[in-house]
């Protein structure tokens, strides 16, 4: 299944303000284990500001639903200045040999 990779971009000097959201609605966005399984979420701060990063493997027949979720729970802090985000779809090795058509003999 596809991955969803997400970054999420913010000023050090906004750190309060990302937590204090992030406390205000995490309720409103529970684990969704019917959609995608959460892989991992390491953080890096570095002088251009803090990096957050999610790994969700979604589960067959929920990609779009999984985008969806993924795309209104990061949406929650385009009020907070210099926040910004990015999603990625990353494809398994197999699911991107079958995309071009490729099969690999047995």
């Amino acid at each position: 299944m596809p991955y969803l990779v997400t970054m999420m971009w913010y000023p050090t000097h906004m750190n309060n303000e990302i937590v204090k959201k992030y406390i205000k609605i995490r309720k409103s966005y529970p684990a969704k284990d019917e959609l995608f399984i959460s892989l991992c979420s390491p953080l890096m701060v570095t002088k251009e500001g803090i990096k957050v990063m999610t790994v969700r493997e979604t589960k067959k027949g929920k990609f779009e639903e999984a985008l969806t979720y993924t795309t209104k729970f990061l949406n929650e802090f385009l009020d907070i200045e210099g926040y910004s985000y990015q999603i990625d779809v990353w494809h398994t090795f197999d699911e991107a040999l079958a995309v071009g058509g490729i099969e690999l003999p047995d």
